[in-house]
């Protein structure tokens, strides 16, 4: 499940790192925009079904910033 909209559906619309709202209508390319978390660095691949919805700078920050949302190790 890598489709932006599968996973934000699955999530809520909520972004796991900060537990705020996220806009399925924002720009990809804006700071509060939606983004697929993958739960691993590159270049590993993410097992299916555990990808997570952040905001990109949530999800761009989140090596700094702790999970608010703890990352599930069930898909």
């Amino acid at each position: 499940m890598s489709n932006l909209s599968a996973v934000g559906d699955r999530d809520s619309w909520r972004c796991w790192l900060c537990d705020e709202p996220v806009d399925p209508e924002a720009s990809v390319n804006s700071d509060r925009g939606p983004s697929v978390d993958l739960g691993v660095a590159k270049p590993k691949k993410a097992a299916a079904g555990t990808e997570r919805l952040a905001h990109r700078a949530c999800n761009t920050r989140k090596g700094a910033v702790k999970p608010v949302v703890p990352w599930s190790p069930e898909p």
